[in-house]
């Protein structure tokens, strides 16, 4: 759908900004995203920035010099420990298998199942599935929200041997690899129908997309993209609309470091005084420099409601839309699948019916974070008072910057024509120190942190710590096992919401989609043809597994085992089923993942 009338391009991009307006006046969400982060990272701030007065360190921070007596506070790692052994747990189910996603089958549809497994394998190793994958499972541990998107996508591959044994390269063979590409999205820049549950937003929601900022020659590669692809339009309106300030819908990631500043991508370099463009009869340089403000907006639309030209006009449909600095439409293609889902995935690990209301691990460890570290800090202020006790003084006869100064064994000078036949102790006096109820602080502290894994369910054991007591192995692994029950929770929630559907996309795309390639599989090493009109006739009994529901699970490999020593221990079931053991040891071997083992089938003598 590369052309479409100049009425329809008006509404879909009215509809684009509506989206933009609702991502922009819905700020609560971000802002809870931006307190997660600043408490993951333990950021706080210790100066002004306009005044350089330093906060929260006591009633003299502002005059006592910066040294050890009054150095910033200091930020238990509640949270850091809570969401990252629950990351760690969740990328030991879904992304610790080889392949991430192994298909099973019947036994008489074995080969095709090892060459859709083989082209699965190939596909991950391309698109990067785990890294993109374990991004996406962070953001749901962090703010119980998270966003993948599933878009059947290519990457260009050239072909240069022909061209080497020739005399004289004239041209490379352009070979475009189509595969089903994931990329986490980034929920500060993110839009999504917030009138539709987070786990359901995908099945049943109106609209969802994100926000991304390009330089020229990255905008210069997606419009190439588009338009070998027969999508693109308005392509020099595109080019020409670029922002040389801020994106106005584009959203920073908040400050969490004291060394980097947060900011917005850029791209300082003037391709038009590079390339030497000039425009008007005075030959100024036509200033390119800036970024692009890309939009990439899924909608669910009946297409007579917004004027779009095609079939079944009140039927919604789902369409991909791609409009630049808001004003631009460079792309509109209607999505024809055997799912009706839009392509951007939206998991909820922690699903209790209350919507965007139900709080993360992360946003539940805020308060015990902040409770645990001022109770350190007592502890830690009351041995700087220890130390460094308080006292009063008279700066006529003694210099406060001596007084203050942050050498621990410094000597001080009095000015004896000041004293008046007085003592120094007159004109110095230390205020005793009590340390009465601040001796339990660090104690109380320590009870808080575990509150915390209370809260989570993360034991000590499950963060790599050993735990005292006299257990036996049976009782240990009883013991961890229980444990495992509050995160398979997540899990299975995570099972239903992303993967099994992201598995069922990852399946049609190829069917639908794909075409008749030569893969290697990554356990063989070996090359597979992979036929798709032949895989199309057994589309229904391929079933994709993962972490969470194993091969083992899905095709009962304990039970077959079980079977075959129970066929081994009767002679009645061995006359019935004894020619077919081998035939039930090769399909075995092909559900634990084993390739290859017909190799070693002796040879019929001839």
């Amino acid at each position: 759908m590369a052309k479409i009338p100049a009425e329809t391009q008006r509404n879909l991009i009215e509809y684009a900004k509506y989206v933009l307006s609702e991502h922009r006046s819905n700020s609560d969400y971000f802002t809870k995203m931006e307190s997660v982060d600043i408490a993951y990272a333990r950021y706080t701030l210790n100066k002004d920035s306009k005044t350089g007065v330093v906060h929260g360190e006591g009633i003299d921070a502002a005059t006592t010099p910066v040294g050890v007596f009054n150095a910033p506070s200091t930020t238990p790692p509640v949270i850091i420990a809570q969401v990252d052994s629950m990351v760690g747990y969740l990328s030991e189910v879904f992304l610790s298998g080889t392949p991430l996603f192994p298909v099973v089958s019947n036994p008489l549809n074995a080969k095709p199942a090892e060459a859709l497994e083989a082209l699965l394998d190939d596909h991950s190793v391309l698109g990067g599935y785990p890294r993109e994958l374990l991004i996406f499972l962070r953001d749901c541990v962090k703010y119980n929200l998270g966003a993948v998107e599933a878009e059947w996508s290519a990457v260009d591959q050239y072909d240069v041997m022909d061209e080497l044994l020739a005399e004289e390269i004239k041209k490379l063979k352009r070979k475009p690899v189509h595969f089903t590409k994931l990329k986490r999205l980034d929920l500060y820049n993110t839009v999504w129908d917030k009138n539709t549950n987070p786990g359901d937003l995908s099945k049943e929601g109106d609209y969802a997309g994100y926000l991304s900022i390009l330089s020229r020659p990255k905008m210069k590669r997606l419009l190439n993209k588009l338009s070998v692809a027969g999508e693109a339009m308005n392509v020099e309106k595109a080019l020409d609309s670029y922002i040389s300030t801020e994106a106005p819908n584009y959203r920073a990631h908040p400050q969490v470091s004291d060394y980097v500043n947060s900011r917005t991508p850029s791209s300082q370099m003037d391709w038009g005084q590079f390339l030497g463009v000039k425009e008007g009869k005075g030959g100024a340089t036509r200033g390119v420099i800036g970024n692009y403000e890309v939009f990439k907006l899924y909608i669910r639309v009946a297409p007579a409601d917004l004027k779009i030209p095609g079939p079944m006009p009140n039927t919604p449909q789902v369409f991909s839309l791609t409009i630049v600095n808001g004003e631009v439409l460079v792309q509109c293609k209607r999505i024809i699948s055997a799912y009706d889902h839009l392509p951007i995935l939206f998991g909820q690990p922690i699903e209790d019916g209350l919507g965007y209301q139900t709080k993360s691990i992360a946003e539940d460890s805020i308060p015990i974070q902040t409770a645990a570290g001022t109770l350190f800090n007592i502890s830690i202020n009351s041995n700087r008072r220890a130390v460094s006790d308080r006292a009063l003084y008279d700066p006529n006869v003694i210099n406060p910057a001596d007084v203050n100064a942050p050498v621990p064994a410094a000597k001080i000078p009095v000015k004896t024509n000041h004293l008046n036949q007085t003592r120094i102790s007159d004109h110095y006096y230390p205020i005793p120190f009590d340390s009465t109820g601040t001796a339990k602080a660090l104690q109380d502290g320590m009870h808080m942190v575990s509150f915390g894994k209370e809260l989570s369910g993360l034991n000590a054991p499950q963060q790599g710590q050993f735990q005292k007591g006299n257990k036996s192995v049976v009782e240990w692994r009883d013991t961890m096992g229980n444990s495992d029950a509050r995160l398979r929770l997540p899990a299975l929630t995570l099972e239903h919401q992303v993967f099994a559907p992201l598995k069922e996309i990852l399946k049609f795309n190829i069917f639908q989609y794909g075409s008749d390639v030569i893969v290697v599989s990554q356990k063989s090493g070996k090359n597979i043809d992979v036929v798709i009109s032949e895989m199309r006739q057994q589309v229904l009994t391929f079933r994709l597994a993962d972490g969470y529901t194993p091969k083992s699970r899905l095709a009962g490999t304990e039970a077959l085992m079980s079977i075959m020593q129970t066929i081994g221990n009767s002679p009645i079931l061995q006359q019935t089923y004894g020619i077919m053991l081998p035939s039930i040891v090769a399909h075995l071997a092909q559900l634990m993942g084993v390739r290859g083992l017909e190799e070693y089938l002796p040879e019929q003598p001839q």
